[in-house]
């Protein structure tokens, strides 16, 4: 398994919010190939208009929802520290709610 950290860096809110995140994006070193077949799990960013883009940039390249890490605090003395919880799948999430149509 490899970590590939994508540093977004501080995000102008500007017109160009959502071209400076698929930049960031971009500069991942994966050939459209490998966007179709390496699996991806992802860890989400902090500021929820971010991980939108991210998550809305990441089907597209990959055709799919990618697995999610939730983490939560972890048990320890430091407020600072967290675990992964479970990697949710976002591909069965979609599955079950188009069943509510």
């Amino acid at each position: 398994m490899e970590v590939i950290d994508v540093q977004m860096g501080t995000i102008a809110e500007d017109r160009k919010f959502v071209a400076n995140i698929v930049r960031a994006i971009d500069r991942i070193d994966l050939s459209p190939e490998q966007w179709q077949t390496v699996g991806i799990v992802a860890v989400p960013a902090g500021y929820s208009a971010i991980w939108s883009v991210i998550l809305a940039d990441l089907h597209g390249r990959l055709g799919y929802f990618p697995d999610v890490v939730h983490l939560r605090p972890a048990q320890s003395a430091s407020a600072e520290k967290y675990e992964v919880a479970e990697i949710m799948n976002l591909r069965e999430v979609r599955h079950a709610s188009r069943e509510k149509r």
